[in-house]
């Protein structure tokens, strides 16, 4: 049996799971007693994870929102401008804009003080009418190792193109490996790493190198993707092509990570792979895996038990003579 992965259909992009790092590259920390926040975490563990939740109603250009830590108290400043984080209700104190700078990185302005959060030494200050080095925050994505990456404007997962040069955002289902993408966190930016070990440049072309680091942005609870031209990843042209073009955000420039689940191919006795290729019989008959061959496992908390998903979202099922056939619904 070979492993690879696929989605969920829930779409998590509304909220996101991030570490925040301070000009000095330490993490803000939750600490577990006491409710005390500080800026002296060296690495991202469960104390420095933060929820970010986009703020309902938010009329400004500016995004606002609101940082939960992993024991569910919102990052808030009071009516003294202390930071605080020891309440589960979220307020208007809680509430933030953020600005983001030329170079990635995050200010964060509390809506009701109008001061900018920052950190002095390990303390947290919300007292800055301007934005200097100590208010500035770089945004580390707390994301699986490998995701499915869908575009919010053509409703379609990114996968890597036949010719494997390129990268399309033109699948309706992101299945096999060809659909798995990496985010890797490097300097404060993020590298965009295919299946097959090559790097997004800003004009759509894979390399064995990387060659380009992207600053990273959410707008609306979707992710976008910024060079350091200033123009964000999209879907380009007929083919869905990804690369950057735009220097403004729209729907096109806007993506969700959703998380993968296990997919995998099964050999029968005969050692060839159990395909669908015919039709809905399940049969052990081909030589090679491609997405005929290639079944997602779904657990089904309810009943204990484990569905195997066909491409086509029909799942496998035992018919009366014995034999298993593709032709099941979900449910």
């Amino acid at each position: 049996m070979s492993l690879s992965n696929g989605t969920t259909s829930d779409n998590n992009g509304l909220k996101w799971t991030v570490g925040l790092l301070n000009s000095k590259y330490k993490y803000l920390t939750a600490e577990t007693f006491g409710c005390k926040v500080n800026a002296n975490g060296v690495a991202l563990k469960k104390k420095q994870l933060w929820t970010l939740e986009p703020y309902a109603g938010s009329d400004s250009e500016e995004e606002t929102v609101c940082l939960k830590s992993h024991l569910g108290k919102y990052l808030a400043v009071d009516q003294f401008g202390n930071v605080t984080c020891d309440s589960e209700e979220l307020e208007n104190f809680a509430k933030f804009k953020v600005v983001v700078n030329e170079d990635g990185r995050w200010a964060l302005i509390n809506v009701t003080r109008g001061y900018f959060l920052g950190a002095s030494d390990d303390k947290l200050i919300c007292s800055a009418k301007a934005p200097g080095e100590a208010e500035h925050w770089t945004v580390h994505l707390a994301a699986r190792p490998q995701v499915n990456l869908r575009s919010v404007g053509r409703r379609r997962y990114a996968r890597l193109s036949t010719d494997q040069d390129e990268i399309q955002v033109d699948a309706n289902t992101p299945w096999g490996e060809d659909a798995l993408f990496t985010l890797e966190f490097r300097d404060g930016r993020y590298a965009v790493h295919a299946c097959n070990g090559r790097y997004l440049k800003a004009d759509g072309k894979l390399t064995e190198q990387c060659e380009c680091l992207f600053g990273l942005e959410f707008h609306g609870g979707y992710l976008a993707l910024r060079d350091p031209q200033g123009r964000y990843i999209s879907s380009i042209g007929s083919k869905a092509v990804l690369r950057t073009r735009s220097q403004t955000v729209t729907k096109d420039e806007l993506f969700s990570l959703e998380d993968s689940v296990p997919q995998a191919a099964f050999a029968g006795f005969n050692g060839k792979y159990v395909s669908v290729k015919q039709g809905v019989d399940v049969t052990a008959n081909q030589d090679e895996i491609s997405d005929h061959e290639t079944f997602q496992l779904e657990y089904n908390e309810k009943s204990k038990s484990w569905h195997i998903r066909t491409m086509q979202d029909k799942y496998w099922s035992l018919d009366s003579s014995g034999g298993i056939q593709a032709n099941a619904s979900k449910g």
